[in-house]
């Protein structure tokens, strides 16, 4: 997956700063079952 062009963009104005980006989890369950995710970007 590249990185997104506005992720490009804000880089090119505040360099490595940290960014803070909101993300959403879920989890979606059916009866006795839980599907787990592991992010595949920070382990």
């Amino acid at each position: 997956m590249s990185t997104p062009d506005f992720i490009l963009a804000l880089r090119e104005k505040i360099g490595t700063d940290p960014l803070w980006l909101p993300g959403v989890t879920a989890v979606t369950t059916r009866g006795d079952e839980v599907l787990l995710v592991r992010r595949a970007d920070d382990g």
